[in-house]
């Protein structure tokens, strides 16, 4: 190799160093979104991770995080942010409750570039309660309890499993799915009267079940009756 080829080997070496040099300098932005936890029961909150990189901009990206609830089309804004110029920079946006109310989808997007979606699936906080914890034979138990978020007055959101211990083992006797009869600010109450007979003597439990299409399945802690 004569001493001109060697030196147009070295140049042209120099210019590939400096080229990628500069693709380094100026990659192609990124944008991405998590959320930290992403099953939530009511009235949990959440936060998001959003990662921002654009190191090839003169101005800071600035980035838009939007949510849309389940069953619907529209994407409302929840924060918009500014991220690091030239680093990839991390921002931690809270989410409330009251934008978790249903299972929803969170993105992050900016000019051109837009995250990938992240959804936060939702379960509905229930509780149930029988009085009196004992009963006899003849008389009545009242059964309640509560769901949040609130459902509407009259609806049947719960599904109430009866359960009677029976040779050793809880045996499935029934289910009954009561209406609401009273809502208060962020919860429904549901209720019901139920007459023991003879035939009921022994431990009873129930379980209050739910689930649709704007929460996946929950379920309340046991309850418990003797009836006697």
């Amino acid at each position: 190799m004569t001493r001109s080829t060697r030196l147009l080997a070295g140049l042209s070496l120099a210019a590939l160093l400096v080229f990628a040099t500069a693709a380094a300098a100026f990659a192609a932005p990124t944008l991405s979104l998590s959320a930290t936890r992403d099953v939530v029961t009511y009235p949990q909150p959440t936060w998001l991770k959003v990662v921002a990189a654009d190191s090839g901009s003169p101005v800071p990206m600035v980035v838009t995080v939007q949510y849309r609830p389940i069953g619907t089309t529209e994407w409302l804004r929840l924060r918009t942010l500014t991220a690091s110029q030239t680093a990839e920079g991390t921002v931690t946006v809270p989410v409330s409750p009251n934008r978790l109310r249903s299972i929803t989808a969170f993105r992050a997007v900016a000019t051109s570039l837009e995250s990938e979606v992240s959804t936060v699936s939702v379960k509905a906080r229930l509780s149930a309660a029988i009085a009196p914890r004992t009963v006899r034979a003849g008389r009545f138990v009242t059964v309640r309890g509560f769901i949040w978020p609130r459902h509407a007055a009259g609806s049947r959101p719960v599904e109430v499993k009866f359960e009677k211990w029976e040779g050793g083992a809880w045996v499935e006797k029934g289910t009954l799915h009561p209406k609401i009869v009273r809502q208060y600010g962020d919860s429904s109450k549901w209720q019901f009267r139920m007459k023991a007979h003879g035939e009921d003597k022994g431990k009873w439990r129930i379980r209050v079940y739910h689930e649709d299409m704007k929460h996946i399945a929950s379920m309340s802690k046991y309850s418990y009756v003797r009836v006697r």
